[in-house]
């Protein structure tokens, strides 16, 4: 039985670190953050090729760390089992020794990726020392020591007095021969040498067959050591597919929107969603008391959004493309009913694998719908944007899409009991629903205008002119209500309604 997840509803079956085995009297901890990672996924990528590369470089957040990590363990000459965390991006390495000097580690990292990245991203590593006393007595002290000196080093990011003061560039770069992927390198043959390497790693990543993958076929080279991994279903998460095994575009994407229905826009549906106040549960409870609280718990929540979330997508939700799902967050792309569907069913999963009565966590989500040739970078600024909002409720378990914040739980009631009405008025004229969102608009605002009160009035007049009052009395009443006491949760549904049956 788990101490913080109801395993009934999700088995996260994470392997448990055997620590004890590991301690020693005195010892020094190694630990490594991605960070600029938005930057890193985003910066440059144009939304007509994005599909090829997204998940790939969401991947290389991880592959790179585990690759570094046991890299670490090859330069200090210790066996991989001191690695005792890696995940989203973050790895820990618990060294025997009292004293490690990560300074030419650090500036063969930072090399690296000014080399290929331009500085736009990194990752941040930190020592400290400890002894057997501070792991098992002082543990919480030594984690709150730990992320104080990350974010400190964080701030420090590159060497620039060991650092070339002239970036190398390419020549002749022109709009020829500029890589269509990134907008930043010069093309090789069709792309540019990084690009090839995402590319060629996303049908890797498809591949039921491709299990393990060197550092070398990466572009990534540590000296005389060639590390692999093994390109489980952590890393390769879920995406849709073509018949020849090449990732969907996002165009072939927002095209299965509304597959079931005759009409409905043929749109993409972005979602950013993570945990409500983690770092506040983390400082309130017993999570960082003990190495065993901190080790279940951050794989824990790791495992839904890495394992269960693709799971889900895979069986039921075809048409979402994850471009991250791991930590404690998602970003997901896909056709935008599906979006809004998986939305509904993954707040409710979480809350009770997480045991929502006794933790109180909860996700917040933001989610935007769009055209396909929209610039990606431009709707994960966007959706970012969404999110920030749901985050500003009260207590947040929010949720922000069409311009209205608004808590799941009413949402939910209002959704439900809306979808029993409605479902016997499928095929109501588009311009009477666009009435119904204009009523909600004007029940937002009656305290700005008295004469928004008469949505009352204009709503059963819309009703006595065009409906049966009799024959259609549960929809008048139904309405009369909810756009009463809920009029935004109200709009999300009557959008999501009309969005279903517009024609393109």
């Amino acid at each position: 039985m788990s101490k913080y997840f109801n395993t009934a509803v999700y088995d996260p079956e994470y392997k448990r670190s055997d620590i004890d085995q590991l301690l020693q009297d005195k010892m020094t901890y190694i630990a490594g953050d991605f960070w600029g990672i938005q930057n890193f996924i985003f910066d440059g990528l144009t939304t007509q090729n994005a599909a090829k590369v997204l998940r790939s470089k969401s991947a290389f957040v991880q592959i790179y760390t585990e690759l570094l990590a046991k890299y670490i363990c090859f330069t200090l000459s210790i066996a991989e089992k001191y690695i005792i965390s890696n995940n989203a991006g973050k790895f820990e390495i618990l060294v025997p020794m009292e004293s490690v000097d990560i300074k030419n580690i650090q500036e063969k990292v930072d090399d690296y990726f000014i080399k290929n990245f331009f500085g736009l991203s990194g990752i941040s590593i930190v020592s400290l020392s400890l002894t057997k006393d501070d792991w098992t007595k002082n543990y919480k002290a030594f984690r709150d020591t730990l992320a104080i000196n990350m974010e400190n080093t964080k701030y420090q990011k590159f060497n620039l007095l060991k650092q070339t003061p002239i970036l190398e560039y390419d020549t002749n770069l022109d709009n020829k021969t500029l890589c269509k992927v990134c907008n930043i390198r010069k093309i090789e043959d069709e792309y540019c040498h990084i690009c090839n390497i995402f590319i060629e790693l996303g049908r890797k990543l498809t591949q039921k067959q491709v299990q393990d993958i060197y550092a070398d076929e990466l572009g990534i080279f540590f000296d005389n050591f060639n590390p692999k991994i093994k390109l489980d279903n952590r890393i390769k998460s879920y995406i849709p597919n073509k018949e020849d095994g090449e990732p969907l575009l996002f165009s072939d994407i927002a095209n299965n929107s509304c597959s079931n229905d005759e009409n409905g826009i043929k749109a993409l549906g972005v979602l950013k969603a993570d945990v409500d106040s983690m770092g506040n549960f983390i400082k309130q409870s017993d999570v960082t008391q003990s190495f065993e609280n901190f080790d279940e718990f951050s794989k824990g929540i790791d495992s839904f959004f890495s394992l269960y979330v693709p799971k889900l997508l895979r069986e039921q939700y075809r048409n979402i493309y994850t471009v991250f799902a791991g930590g404690d967050d998602l970003f997901l792309v896909g056709a935008w009913d599906e979006i809004m569907q998986f939305s509904r069913v993954i707040q409710k999963d979480f809350k009770t694998y997480i045991n929502y009565n006794k933790t109180k966590l909860s996700i917040s989500f933001g989610i935007s719908i769009a055209k396909p040739a929209t610039p990606i970078s431009y709707l994960a600024e966007h959706t970012e944007e969404l999110l920030e909002a749901s985050k500003e409720l009260d207590g947040k378990d929010g949720l922000t899409i069409w311009s209205e914040s608004v808590k799941w739980k009413s949402y939910i009631e209002v959704y439900t009991n809306l979808e029993l009405i409605f479902q016997n008025y499928q095929n109501l004229e588009t311009v009477t629903v666009y009435r119904f969102l204009e009523f909600c608009n004007m029940s937002k605002n009656v305290a700005n205008d008295i004469k928004n009160s008469m949505w009352k009035s204009k709503l059963n007049y819309l009703f006595s002119r065009n409906m049966n009052m009799d024959k259609d009395k549960e929809l008048l009443m139904g309405l009369d209500k909810y756009i009463s006491q809920s009029p935004s949760e109200t709009k999300i549904y009557l959008s999501e309604f009309v969005y279903k049956r517009r024609a393109v």
